[in-house]
């Protein structure tokens, strides 16, 4: 044993620096044991290194909080703690009472540090979540930080509430009648059994699991955290400028884009001058969106002169890097920004910071206009369809039968990349950006301040907003975009076997501020594998999250009349097409529908124009929404087909087993998976005995229906 006084402030042993070697007896003063993310205060009669391992690295530093004395004793294992006390039994109680404090110390220490742990991954996640905007805001390219997304928040909690924290608390709260009546038993053996085991009482594990995770958590998220706080700071800086008038790092280009264009494009005069013209006239007017003959011609010949000055930047555009393209072209050929009077210096402001902060061809299926037609007039795509829905090659074959071209120019014409480019402008692009706006009659495809009824941030649609929502449903109705695909493998015997393929769709972000969104074809011409098109305004002004799902709804209805072709109607070839249309026929004779629902279908008829599928648009929107949320609003009839043909993913289905309205149809559903699933095993077994190893088609069938 020896004795020594220790000075305030000195540090006795640092943490993960100096091994424990002693066990040392604080006979006056306090002594602060600290960690990364918490304190603990030992008292006179407390024990340093009682909740430390021998040989090990001391997991707290010790440091003097005031003037010390101290007793020290060799810790070299448990033998120790035996000679210890056989050679002072006086000792016992107060180091089984020392074990106790600084085990209900630690408890406590845990508890904080895991509620810390868990605030620093909930703050991490709010910023991770809000980044993509932030970048947007602060004109910057967001960074690749895919790698965060699988980190998980602490789940060492609940270990530290189990039963020993109260034991621990139990003991600590009867301390002293212990201490009088139990601890001073000199008994060896039960101090060190209560000395000992308080070891793995006190938590130790379980501070240095939750220290291991918030040092791996840290690091992983270093560099994104100093990335944000730089960016957030240059939005906010930026967000400052817009409100003041002030608008940070715009060119030329911007503050004169039309002259911009004309040099760029190099485009002609008189197509300049007269858009010039156009566009000074539609300012000056008060009225511009007016229903009089003059608003609306004046519109009508700016909508022409923008889609003819729009293609010749683009084929400027087309073949350069996205960044070697000026500012304010950018802005044009994504936003349809031409002047900054007409779209308010705020607003200017924010197109340039978000067309700074684009990065072109990131997503593949997410895609600006630009993007898009670029697809197109690279070949990589084929055109869409028109308002006839007629694809490209039945375009010509029409023109070629009017006789308004030979066979020789149908040939040319076909694989003619810029009559390709021009086809799809005139229809998609044109039409769609009228009907994604929302007002189709008073629509002009250059931006405008006075179509802004919302801050563009809030309203800006990117890659990562679209897919996050296209996640939640799919997370909802896991069959959403599938379409049934067919496996074969003659080698090994498989000739035909039926699949549920998924193909996630194109979202096409129209150059203007809306209010729709649609459905433009549901396949890429006749191939029933190739990804939907969908447009919508690249600024919404709906909630995105209804806007989707009724989206999803369109496709679901359109696809199925695709697959089912002329039965789509037809009941004895049952489908949810076929199966609606009957219900909505025949609602009134169905008596397994009460007067009052029958009423309610009469209602939403007459509210969708007696459009079956709008009604069924509506039913799936609810059906979404309202019913996976265990919120019932559907009739049974309804219910049924929704739930035959866009089942719930697991989690949902299993919370509305023992829901009497869905019993039956969990019951059936159950029985047809689990048919499935044997016919997919048959499968794998069959491939498997022929010699060849199971493809990764049939392996994400086995995972798709798990």
């Amino acid at each position: 044993m020896t004795n020594q006084t220790i000075t305030a402030g000195t540090v006795i042993y640092e943490g993960m620096k100096d091994e424990v070697r002693s066990l040392d007896i604080i006979a006056k003063g306090t002594v602060r044991a600290t960690g990364d993310y918490c304190t603990i205060d030992l008292p006179a009669g407390s024990v340093i290194g009682i909740g430390e391992f021998p040989g090990e690295k001391y997991i707290f530093t010790y440091e003097a909080a005031e003037d010390v004395s101290v007793y020290s004793y060799p810790y070299e294992s448990e033998a120790s703690l035996v000679a210890l006390f056989k050679s002072n039994p006086r000792l016992l109680g107060a180091l089984v009472g020392s074990s106790v404090r600084f085990a209900k110390n630690m408890q406590s220490a845990v508890l904080d540090t895991m509620e810390f742990a868990r605030a620093e991954y909930a703050r991490f996640l709010k910023a991770f979540e809000e980044y993509p905007k932030v970048a947007i805001s602060a004109g910057v390219v967001p960074k690749n930080f895919d790698s965060l997304k699988t980190l998980k928040a602490p789940e060492m909690l609940d270990k530290a509430r189990g039963w020993h924290r109260d034991f621990v608390e139990d003991l600590h709260a009867n301390e002293v009648k212990f201490r009088k009546d139990f601890y001073s038993i000199p008994s060896i053996g039960l101090g060190i059994g209560l000395t000992v085991n308080l070891y793995a009482l006190e938590s130790r594990d379980f501070m240095t699991e939750v220290m291991d995770y918030m040092n791996s958590f840290r690091e992983k998220t270093k560099d994104f955290k100093n990335h944000f706080l730089l960016i957030k700071e240059k939005s906010e800086a930026s967000g400052m400028a817009a409100e003041n008038g002030e608008a940070e790092n715009i060119d030329g280009s911007v503050r004169n884009c039309l002259d911009a264009m004309e040099k760029f494009a190099s485009i002609d005069s008189q197509l300049s001058e007269k858009f010039s013209s156009l566009l000074n006239e539609f300012m000056r007017n008060p009225d511009r969106y007016g229903s009089d003959e003059n608003s609306r011609k004046l519109r009508r010949e700016l909508s022409s002169r923008f889609y003819e000055i729009y293609t010749a930047v683009f084929l400027k555009a087309v073949n350069m890097e996205w960044t070697d393209i000026p500012l304010g072209i950018r802005m044009f050929l994504v936003f349809g920004y031409v002047d900054e009077g007409l779209a308010g210096a705020e607003n200017t402001a924010k197109l340039s910071n978000i067309a700074n902060s684009m990065d072109p061809g990131s997503d593949p299926k997410v895609l600006t206009i630009f993007e898009w037609l670029k697809l197109i007039y690279q070949g990589r795509i084929v055109p869409s369809k028109n308002e006839f829905d007629m694809d490209y090659p039945a375009y010509l074959k029409d023109l070629k039968k009017d006789g308004r071209i030979s066979a020789e120019e149908e040939k040319r014409l076909e694989n003619n990349l810029p009559e390709r480019l021009k086809f799809e402008i005139k229809n998609l692009f044109t039409i769609g950006n009228r009907v994604t706006f929302g007002r189709i009659t008073t629509f002009v495809p250059v931006f405008d301040k006075e179509n802004v009824i919302q801050s563009l941030d809030s309203s800006y649609l990117n890659a990562s907003v679209i897919n996050k929502e296209i996640d939640r449903i799919r997370s909802i109705d896991f069959t959403a975009f599938c379409r049934q695909g067919v496996f074969s493998m003659p080698e090994a015997g498989v000739n035909s076997f039926y699949t549920s393929d998924e193909v996630l769709p194109y979202v096409i972000l129209m150059p203007n501020v809306g209010s729709r969104a649609t459905l433009w074809q549901e396949i890429d011409s006749k191939k029933r594998s190739t990804p939907a098109r969908m447009i919508i305004s690249i600024f919404h002004t709906e909630p995105f999250e209804d806007t989707m799902i009724r989206l999803t709804g369109e496709f679901r209805w359109e696809m199925c009349k695709t697959e089912q072709g002329v039965h789509w109607n037809d009941v004895t070839d049952p489908s949810l097409t076929a199966l609606y249309c009957d219900y909505l026929q025949f609602y009134r004779k169905n008596s397994s529908l009460s007067a009052e629902t029958r009423e309610k279908i009469s209602i939403s008829l007459k509210n969708n124009a007696n459009n079956f599928k709008k009604v069924f648009i509506s039913d799936y929107f609810t059906y979404i929404k309202y019913e996976s949320q265990y919120a019932l609003r559907l009739n049974k009839a309804a219910r049924s087909i929704l739930f035959s043909f866009c089942p719930f993913s697991d989690g949902i289905t299993k919370g509305l087993t023992d829901n009497p309205q869905y019993t039956q149809l969990v019951a059936k559903y159950d029985a047809d998976v689990k048919q499935r699933q044997k016919q997919l095993n048959n499968l794998c077994v069959k491939i498997e005995k022929a010699g060849f190893t199971v493809p990764d088609k049939i392996r994400q069938q086995m995972r798709l229906w798990s």
